[in-house]
């Protein structure tokens, strides 16, 4: 929630699912949204001054434990850092073809491969343990729930379960609208983001069907989270997060203005972060009032962020490189 060149969306106001529709080549770049996720308190974050090689082109992180783990898109690959000793040279993992994001659950690490369209699944512990699944669409953005492996098909407009236990796709795919870019797992309910039409869809993972009506969000939505009762959407477009309710899908207040061009957010404990993919601000917004505040401002090109083992860790595709922050 992601082209192999340094022509990223962010020097294009074209909406991000018009450009991949052109070729899927300009996937994992374009489609590499950067989810900041910070501690838990809000004043400034800072870098131990070190940038650890990630590959090229890296598009996602995920931390699992004391493990971090990096979509190197253009090299085909998963790396994966200790945090308790980043000088050791990091594990790698081959997945499929131009790999877009990346999950971590169940004791396994999953990519959505966006060349193949394909998913990856690899026991960490498991030297060469890497599954090939096929989904028969583009792989856009994956994400874990109790019910299996979610996976978005852009182009297709559909999203498919696999099972992870025999690594098939299960049923047929849930159709959910113009180009379903990225998914967050939450509240009983898959949500799934339609960059294309600026809609989001509720699946019961249940009964492999979209509940209710598409709810209309803001323009151009890029990024989806799932927390504090709410699911937030970044609508780059307009410069908005929209507020829907987690029980029922129903908006909840008017869009949260937070300027440029927001596409990527997570949830924390205190708040939802915002991440402007632009100008590289990172703001946080607070779920009792509304408020919006500024956090940092990170360099580089930043596509993606996480939590874990202490730190934030932020992946820059223009270096390729993963920055470890701390909180003071």
């Amino acid at each position: 929630m992601s082209a192999l060149t340094a022509a990223r969306r962010s020097r294009s106001e074209l909406p991000r699912w018009a450009i991949i529709a052109s070729g899927l080549v300009m996937l994992v770049l374009l489609l590499a949204p950067a989810v900041f996720v910070l501690l838990n308190r809000e004043p400034a974050v800072v870098s131990d001054g070190r940038r650890l090689p990630a590959g090229n082109l890296p598009t996602d992180v995920a931390v699992d434990g004391s493990t971090v783990w990096v979509v190197s898109g253009r090299d085909d690959r998963v790396v994966a850092f200790d945090a308790r000793a980043t000088d050791a040279d990091p594990d790698v993992h081959a997945v499929g073809s131009s790999p877009l994001r990346l999950a971590v659950g169940g004791g396994s690490v999953w990519t959505a491969n966006a060349g193949n369209g394909s998913v990856t699944r690899f026991d960490p512990l498991v030297p060469g343990s890497g599954r090939r699944v096929q989904i028969g669409a583009d792989a856009v953005d994956i994400a874990i729930g109790p019910e299996g492996a979610w996976v978005t098909n852009g182009l297709a407009g559909t999203v498919t379960r696999v099972d992870p236990i025999s690594n098939r796709v299960l049923g047929e795919p849930v159709r959910t609208g113009n180009f379903p870019a990225a998914l967050a797992v939450g509240d009983r309910y898959v949500w799934v983001v339609n960059a294309g039409d600026g809609t989001v869809a509720r699946i019961d993972p249940r009964e492999d069907v979209v509940i209710g009506r598409r709810m209309a969000v803001g323009r151009d939505p890029q990024d989806i989270a799932v927390g504090h009762g709410s699911v937030w959407i970044a609508n780059r477009g307009d410069g908005t997060v929209t507020r829907l309710s987690a029980a029922d899908g129903r908006r909840q207040g008017d869009p949260i203005g937070v300027g440029g061009a927001p596409g990527a957010l997570a949830v924390t404990r205190g708040g939802v972060l915002v991440l402007d993919t632009r100008r590289g601000d990172l703001s946080a917004i607070d779920p009792r009032t509304g408020r919006v505040s500024h956090v940092s401002r990170v360099g580089g090109f930043p596509t993606s962020l996480a939590v874990g083992a202490g730190s934030a860790w932020v992946v820059d595709a223009r270096s390729g490189t993963v920055t470890r922050l701390r909180n003071p």
